[in-house]
């Protein structure tokens, strides 16, 4: 007959659905920027430069960068076709169906479907105020260390000390 009783825990599992093995990838860019898609608009290409160029770009790790290819080849592609639906005019607003009914142009689709891309890989890759404050993203003064939180609350709490109403409390 089996022993009666709780099932031991073994030593080397993790506790619930955590995993206690924290790592954290180092930070800084460890390889050049990536070269820009030469069929890209010429639009796009300055917004991959300037991406590359920014401080936000040293969080990108080189197995981000299909990812970065395909936000910004969609970008190209909506640029496209919100320049073939603006040289249109409001004639291009509408198209006619397969049974002669009037339909919204399959470009404008095409766009909002690319849009929605586009915010969801932004939002994966940090390229929105929330999206990098979710993903713990900071940068120049927003950016505090612990050390440098617990100084300045403690110059706080030497402030205080010096307050004139406390010091009269202490002589009484």
């Amino acid at each position: 007959m089996g022993k009666r009783g709780r099932i031991p825990k073994q030593a080397n599992r993790t506790v619930g659905h955590r995993d206690n093995n924290i790592s954290v990838l180092p930070g800084g860019r460890n390889s050049k920027p990536p070269k820009p898609n030469y069929n890209w608009l010429a639009k796009t290409r300055t917004y991959w430069q300037n991406y590359w160029e920014s401080d936000l770009s040293s969080t990108a790790q080189e197995v981000d960068h299909p990812a970065f290819y395909r936000l910004f080849q969609y970008y190209d592609e909506t640029e496209r076709a919100n320049r073939t639906i603006r040289k249109m005019g409001s004639e291009g607003l509408l198209g006619i169906g397969s049974t002669g009914q009037p339909t919204i142009n399959p470009l404008i689709t095409l766009t909002l479907k690319l849009e929605e891309k586009i915010l969801k890989l932004e939002q994966e890759l940090g390229l929105t105020p929330l999206a990098r404050q979710r993903l713990g993203i900071a940068f120049g003064e927003a950016q505090m260390g612990f050390k440098q939180l617990q100084q300045l609350l403690q110059e706080d709490d030497e402030k205080e000390l010096d307050d004139p109403r406390l010091l009269m409390l202490e002589e009484e």
